[in-house]
């Protein structure tokens, strides 16, 4: 069984990755609660500068974060969002990764752990919840 309460998407990884908000959220990385998705690590690995740069940041992700996996179910739940969230006006402030991790979480039952106000709009059509990962 998955003991992950979050999935973090990638401008939450970038900010827990720093080290005042590392440490703020160490017993929950240590406890293996909060995880990783393959769209999420393909976006965060974009950053690296060069191979063995790519290789260390993946050793990271992989030593810190849980995972949990897209379903193909993902894809069609991110199209329903977008379809609501088009209804509403607000489709132009969540682009496809937000809609495809908020889809992964939201199969999971996972909360969003993000650095992104894009998933309080998704949210909204979704009642899913959503936390800051500054909000400690």
């Amino acid at each position: 069984m998955n003991p992950a309460l979050y999935l973090i998407d990638t401008s939450g990884l970038f900010r827990i990755l720093q080290d005042r908000l590392r440490q703020a959220w160490s017993d929950q990385l240590a406890a293996g609660v909060i995880a990783t998705c393959a769209v999420v690590e393909l976006e965060f690995l974009y950053s690296a500068q060069s191979l063995a740069d790519r290789m260390e940041k993946q050793r990271l992700l992989r030593g810190l974060f849980g995972w949990v996996p897209m379903s193909e179910r993902a894809y069609e739940r991110s199209a329903e969002v977008q379809q609501r969230l088009t209804e509403i006006g607000a489709h132009r402030s969540a682009g496809a990764v937000d809609l495809l991790i908020a889809a992964t979480a939201e199969r999971a039952r996972l909360t969003v752990l993000c650095d992104d106000r894009d998933f309080t709009t998704i949210a909204k059509v979704t009642g899913q919840r959503v936390k800051l990962v500054t909000d400690i």
